[in-house]
């Protein structure tokens, strides 16, 4: 029987130490590419680690900062994967603009809901399950991520091992600014338009010329009639160029492109579509290259999925929460893993906003409930693990 109750009593007690942890990883710089900022967080979360009784293995990276993989044993048989990351999206000097600062019940600082607070969630919701003797899992993979903000080039080659034994994961994102947890997130690519065109001088000879312009916002309409061709399909024209002179004909345009897809049906049939428009011509003379492509698959909801949004209804309803599962365009490292296999929940962190912006915030009031729920989670999907693994994914 899980201990809900006595675990917030206890996680409550200890939400001061909760905030000075969140203070100590959040004031240090730790943008993707500075490799010093994010291991010097990576070494003070794996002390916490270790002394919470994770036995830790580290994955020393050149490029970026070192990765982590903790791990609890226990007396039963789920085995259970919870992912978090280090790097933020800020550059160097943000952390001594811009510390963690506290407004009364909300926290603001680089990092707090993307997603130190995650982290920590995950690290006293495994310390309170053994303070209650709550070990009915096999084991509980902790893995820490260090690039996840660029997709996770390094890492994703990491944990898939791990994944591929688990039953189910936690993926420690921060839940919704209304509370929601994720069941599924969008997949996603970018594709990069070049077109070549002819030049010549648009006064004298204009004829001889082939404007690669045109082309390629004749090419940029039709990818945005796209947009909904599938329920959630979004195509997204960002980033722009071209020319070198108004009195000269283009011979040269770009253009990147972003799509985002509900289902691996809609990514299948958005690119088919885009790679058609690549063969066709609105302004004869002109060559379209269209590179790029999918890059993250949907983390899609399955009845495996549904059947874990259940047990986390089931245990918030314990502690007085109540919130929706969605669906959001945003990705993250459960999208790597949906595509193993395995059930996927997402936003199991506090809950927090506007990240990756100046006014990143953390509910405070969210500390507790979150983090107990977590535990929860993990103690429900320990006893019902068999139930879990019948259900077809």
């Amino acid at each position: 029987m899980i201990q809900i109750q006595a675990i917030q009593t206890w996680l409550q007690e200890r939400e001061a130490e909760f905030l000075d942890d969140l203070r100590a990883l959040v004031n240090i710089d730790c943008g993707t590419s500075n490799k010093i900022g994010v291991d010097a967080v990576g070494r003070l979360f794996r002390d916490r680690l270790q002394a919470a009784g994770f036995e830790l293995t580290e994955f020393p990276l050149s490029e970026y900062g070192d990765c982590c993989l903790a791990t609890l044993n226990g007396n039963g048989r789920a085995r259970i994967l919870l992912v978090g990351h280090l790097d933020t999206v800020y550059p160097d000097g943000t952390a001594a603009a811009r510390p963690m600062q506290i407004e009364g019940r909300r926290i603001i600082g680089p990092g707090v809901s993307d997603m130190k607070s995650g982290l920590l969630a995950g690290l006293y919701a495994v310390r309170a399950l053994r303070h209650f003797g709550l070990n009915e899992f096999d084991r509980i993979d902790f893995f820490v991520n260090t690039e996840e903000e660029i997709d996770s080039p390094a890492s994703r080659q990491l944990y898939r091992p791990v994944a591929q034994q688990a039953d189910a994961a936690l993926v420690l994102e921060s839940a919704r600014a209304n509370g929601d947890i994720v069941s599924a997130r969008k997949g996603g690519g970018v594709y990069h338009l070049t077109v070549h065109g002819r030049q010549a001088h648009a006064g004298v000879e204009p004829e001889k010329g082939a404007n690669a312009i045109v082309e390629l916002a004749g090419l940029i309409q039709e990818l945005t009639a796209l947009n909904g061709m599938h329920s959630g399909t979004t195509v997204n024209v960002g980033v722009i160029s071209g020319g070198t002179g108004s009195n000269v004909v283009p011979d040269l345009a770009r253009a990147e492109v972003d799509v985002r897809f509900g289902t691996s049906g809609a990514g299948q049939a958005l690119d088919r579509a885009i790679r058609r428009a690549e063969s066709q011509r609105r302004v004869p003379g002109t060559r379209v290259e269209i590179t790029g492509g999918i890059e993250k698959n949907p983390m899609e909801k399955t009845a495996a999925t549904a059947y874990l949004v259940e047990l986390a209804q089931g245990v918030a309803a314990q502690i007085g929460l109540a919130f929706d599962d969605v669906q959001t365009g945003g990705t993250s490292d459960g999208n790597f893993i949906a595509e193993l296999g395995l059930p996927v929940l997402d936003g199991l962190g506090p809950v927090g906003g506007d990240d990756h912006s100046p006014t990143e915030y953390l509910d405070a009031d969210s500390i507790v409930p979150r983090t107990t729920l977590l535990a929860g989670m993990i103690a429900a999907i320990s006893t019902h693990r068999d139930r879990l693994a019948a259900i077809e994914i």
